[in-house]
């Protein structure tokens, strides 16, 4: 168990610019794993309101702060919302998520030089970077989910991945080793049972983001100078995989109007994980920078539709704004 799971975690490794990695039950757990590796209880760990919240409860779990941060274009984090932070907190660590497979290429150098570790999120981002970013090349860890509605998926189990091997003995592999080992950190890895054939999940993942990536030209395409909708523009000098593509509406009718419409006209859309939304009182009692921006965000489906009905049903969708 511990040499499968150790082998395709190296594999997969060198795709995120690190050395080695190992295989998890989940992503979530991944995610515990790397938070218990790189940081210590009541550390402040930066992160985005526009995350899944299962991350801020993982945070919590741990015994860290999180600082959970709005950005101002409601999507990803910039510079300035970070430096924003920093200036009002002490920032231990950044949880860096690259969501909706749009990469959030903060400068990562600078964060580094102040003593600020960062974990970077990937699960919803496959082949993403620019030629000023890439992903792993910075970051302590990066941590991924192969769920099944994830780019690089067969199906279940998360990984993280890091250059430094010692990190290795801290983990349990299910084995009489581990199991004599008294430094061990947490015992989540996945056994792996089960043969991983990597060309083919490259491959797929690679296929999933070629249409991902067809399906936010052809919005932008569609969407390209309407009065109400706003998005991101697909550019040759960043590569994002498009897990979602996200558009913004300012007017509060409008936006209203247009979640009437996405039902009326069966597109399927998504509204984003918030976390200001929730009500948990531990959530509540986090610290937290805010600021209303009147930004409404919607997520549309890039993967497994029908291109040529999604663009006949997002004209006639225009047409009756």
């Amino acid at each position: 168990m511990r040499e499968n799971n150790l082998k395709l975690g190296k594999e997969l490794a060198c795709y995120f610019n690190k050395k080695y990695g190992v295989i998890t039950y989940s992503g979530t757990l991944a995610i515990e794993v790397a938070l218990s590796l790189v940081f210590n209880e009541n550390d402040n760990i930066l992160i985005s309101s526009e995350v899944c919240y299962s991350i801020v409860n993982t945070i919590l779990k741990l015994k860290m702060n999180p600082i959970i941060v709005k950005p101002k274009n409601n999507i990803f984090l910039t510079d300035e919302d970070i430096d924003n932070a920093i200036e009002k907190y002490n920032i231990n660590g950044i949880m860096l998520v690259h969501q909706f497979g749009i990469l959030n290429a903060i400068n990562l150098m600078k964060y580094k030089s102040l003593g600020i570790k960062v974990i970077e999120d990937v699960a919803q981002a496959w082949n993403v970077g620019s030629k000023s970013y890439e992903v792993g090349a910075l970051s302590d860890i990066v941590v991924t989910s192969f769920g099944k509605t994830k780019p690089l998926s067969y199906g279940i189990g998360g990984g993280l991945f890091f250059n430094n091997i010692e990190v290795i003995d801290k983990l349990d592999f299910c084995d009489n080793y581990s199991r004599e080992n008294r430094n061990i950190l947490l015992s989540y890895l996945y056994p792996l049972c089960q043969e991983v054939n990597l060309q083919n999940l490259v491959s797929t993942a690679n296929k999933v983001i070629i249409e991902q990536r067809n399906a936010a030209n052809k919005y932008c395409e569609l969407l390209e100078n309407n009065v109400y909708i706003e998005h991101l523009n697909v550019s040759n000098d960043v590569q994002n995989s498009w897990h979602r593509f996200p558009i913004w509406v300012k007017d509060n009718k409008k936006f209203k109007q247009i979640l009437k419409l996405l039902e009326q006209l069966d597109i399927e859309y998504q509204l984003p994980h918030k976390i200001s939304l929730l009500e948990l009182e531990k959530i509540k009692e986090c610290k937290s920078i805010y600021e209303n921006n009147n930004l409404n965000i919607v997520l549309l489906r890039t993967r497994n539709i029908n291109l040529k009905v999604q663009e006949n049903k997002i004209k006639k969708l225009l047409k009756m704004l």
